[in-house]
């Protein structure tokens, strides 16, 4: 038969412990295939087989345990590099080997037809020839090297190195080619156009490798925005006064009054619009420059005073010596928002040694800064308040009316004190009318110690035994479990009931009305 069959690679996506996959061409031998499963070749036997060898419409793979849901298997002919079919002179002709030999080569020019069409191809128009693959002089040569186009457009070559994102500059830093930096001094991101071993200090565009740098982020541009913000509500107001006293210029003329108050309501219009443009974009720069924290402007006075609407001072003119600074009660914040409830809230904490932050930073150089933890009462007095402050940390230069943003931050609630400890040894002895002993229920129930009684100058000590001992109390004169007397009168009725003894010592004296009655089984010694 002809072989002209032109499909030999089947591509499937397996469904759920899927194990049968067909082939629609024909192979000779079942080595003839190759299988992959998700990219990894299988193995004949190990891993699959293959039925229809021969076959013109192909067969079937089957895997022993199937293949992962959504696994890609691929299923492709490669036919080996052999030519089995010899003739022999004046002998007979076999037409089916001759048959099976040509197909055999029609079936290797179409895998090669099929590995070439997944392989880089110039155009059919291309007049381009003899194209290599450059491999430079060694491994390490052409390590991070990039394939390019050579400068005449003809042949590729190895470029320079590929670069990458380095993080923050840094001296002494081996920087490619392509490199990208971020300047932390303003925070602009520049791009290497030549490689170099970095040196200096920042900023870059100051280093004596700047020409080897490209800006491609300009933060720094951002204060200036701010400023030219600043600026422009400045010559906005100064537009509208212009224009009200055209107004009232206008207002003197009878003749051209209509006129000039149209145009002093136009000019006015216009200056009102500028005005809200310059501070939309002043606000916009501001929000860039410092969230969730309050605008205020340097005054370099070191007086503790009013430092006026939306300003602030420090007591000392060396920035990690303050150690009081003067706030207005309003922030310099568009319409001067009156913030002193929050400045003297900031010492309502319990912890009276460190009761929060204030953190200073500087527009459009967030690395300049002051940070100050508060140790004192805020004092409010009315119009501006005075924060007693120690010294944290601090970067830079703050120079007058530089504008800042400032932020608070209140130390937590002080915890519950804690149950009082056993005094320590050394500690101070208590005196006999503090010292005492209370039951562990009833508090009311004392034991207390006098020590009056003792010689000055003389320590009595308790010794106990090693034994659990009860204290009773000390027997009256009468008590009949312990008569102890000498020369004493008895002068209460005493009777030992028979299970009780006591003893005496004489002479005994009972006083009249008063009896002691020994009962049968107790006995009373008289010595």
């Amino acid at each position: 038969m002809t072989y002209v069959d032109t499909t030999q690679r089947r591509e499937y996506t397996a469904t759920s412990s899927q194990t049968v996959f067909a082939y629609t061409f024909r192979i000779l031998a079942n080595t003839d295939i190759k299988v992959y499963d998700d990219g990894v070749l299988k193995t004949l036997t190990t891993h699959y087989t293959v039925s229809g060898v021969g076959d013109a419409g192909g067969g079937n793979v089957t895997f022993g345990t199937g293949v992962t849901e959504g696994n890609l298997v691929v299923i492709t002919r490669s036919t080996p590099d052999t030519q089995n079919t010899d003739y022999t002179a004046s002998g007979p002709f076999a037409a089916n080997d001759h048959e099976t030999a040509l197909d055999k080569l029609a079936m290797k020019s179409q895998d090669l037809d099929e590995k070439i069409g997944r392989s880089f191809k110039f155009a059919t128009t291309s007049t381009l020839n003899d194209i290599d693959i450059p491999e430079g002089t060694s491994a390490a040569n052409r390590a991070t090297k990039a394939i390019v186009w050579n400068t005449a457009g003809d042949n590729i070559t190895l470029g320079t190195s590929i670069g990458e994102n380095q993080g923050n500059w840094a001296t002494s830093t081996a920087y490619l080619e392509r490199d990208l930096v971020k300047d932390t001094s303003n925070n602009n991101i520049y791009y290497c156009n030549t490689a170099h071993t970095s040196s200096g200090s920042q900023p870059i565009s100051s280093n004596a490798d700047s020409a080897k740098w490209d800006l491609i982020v300009d933060a720094a541009s951002a204060a200036s925005s701010a400023t030219a913000a600043a600026s422009s509500a400045t010559s906005a107001a100064s537009s509208a006064s212009t224009a009200t006293t055209q107004a009232s210029n206008a207002s003197t003329s009878a003749s051209s009054a209509s006129s000039s108050a149209s145009s002093a309501s136009t000019a006015q219009t216009n200056a009102e619009t500028a005005e809200t443009n310059a501070e939309t974009a002043e606000s916009n720069a501001e929000a860039s420059a410092g969230a969730l924290a309050w605008k205020y402007t340097f005054d370099s006075s070191t007086t503790m005073a009013d430092p006026g609407a939306g300003e602030i001072r420090f007591d000392n003119a060396t920035v990690a010596s303050v150690t009081n600074l003067a706030m207005d009660a309003t922030s310099a914040d568009t319409g001067n928002p009156d913030v002193s409830d929050l400045i003297a809230s900031i010492d309502d904490g319990s912890n009276d040694t460190h009761e929060g932050y204030v953190t200073i930073r500087k527009s459009g150089t967030p690395a300049t800064f002051a940070c100050y933890s508060v140790t004192g009462a805020v004092t409010d007095s009315t119009g501006w308040l005075q924060v007693p402050v120690t010294h944290v940390a601090s970067n830079g230069t703050i120079s007058n009316t530089d504008t800042l943003y400032i932020s608070f931050i209140r130390t937590g609630a002080k915890g519950a004190t804690g149950a009082t400890g056993p005094a320590g040894a050394g500690s101070d002895t208590p005196a006999d009318n503090i010292f005492r002993i209370t039951d562990q229920t009833d508090t009311s129930k004392l034991i207390a110690f006098e020590a009056s009684g003792i010689s000055t100058s003389t320590t009595r000590t308790i010794t106990m035994p090693d034994e659990d001992v009860t204290l009773e109390a000390r027997a009256s004169l009468g008590s009949s479990s312990m008569i102890r007397t000498n020369g004493k009168t008895i002068s209460e009725n005493i009777t030992f009931a028979g299970t009780e003894n006591g003893s005496t010592i004489g002479p005994v004296i009972v006083a009249n009305t008063y009896t002691v009655t020994v009962s049968n089984g107790s006995r009373w010694v008289i010595l």
